[in-house]
């Protein structure tokens, strides 16, 4: 309860109204911020859940700072359940603007849970033809989703290995941050 504040007359002062509708209106503002912290962090919640839906698997590894030599191979294991579903294949790339080339080459080898292997040479292109870095980041890092293959089932269950490694002729490409890999359920299905 609120202390009043009389005058001698008996009749409360108008100082106690002003500090009570003060704390009155305080207080609803807090309330509105306080709901809108809570829609905010339902929101990014949300969003979060709703992106990721769709993905079969996503990993990143990290770069050496000096740069990717070329004798170095990234590693990705996918243990694979569900060979029905649809799925887009990506490869992706986190360079910083430092990068000298405005593509870059992959070795990518993929083995299967029967040991079988695939050996591909992929273009992943990072930069337009009048220099401007592609992919998305306002900074000085870009990221690349780049389309690997489209559409494609798993023909097996089981686990899955993947190798990248850069084919750039480079002894140590530098401007490479991250590099990935990610499956998504095609968006047709």
């Amino acid at each position: 309860m609120l202390p009043t504040r009389m005058t001698l007359k008996g009749s409360i002062n108008t100082q106690y109204l002003m500090d009570f509708f003060f704390m009155y209106v305080n207080a609803l503002i807090n309330m509105k911020r306080q709901r809108l912290i809570y829609l905010a962090v339902i929101t990014l919640f949300l969003s979060f859940i709703s992106c990721n839906r769709g993905v079969v698997y996503h990993e990143y590894a990290r770069v050496d700072e000096a740069g990717w030599h070329m004798d170095s191979v990234f590693h990705f294991e996918m243990p694979i359940e569900d060979s029905l579903s649809i799925n887009d294949f990506f490869i992706n790339i986190r360079n910083n603007t430092s990068y000298p080339y405005s593509n870059l080459y992959l070795f990518v080898t993929t083995v299967f849970p029967n040991g079988h292997s695939t050996r591909d040479t992929i273009e992943c292109i990072l930069a337009g033809k009048d220099g401007r870095w592609l992919g998305s980041g306002s900074g000085r890092i870009k990221d690349n989703k780049i389309m690997l293959q489209r559409a494609l089932r798993f023909p097996l269950k089981g686990v899955y290995h993947l190798y990248l490694e850069q084919a750039m002729r480079e002894p140590l490409l530098p401007g490479i941050e991250d590099i990935g890999f990610s499956v998504e359920l095609n968006e047709n299905q």
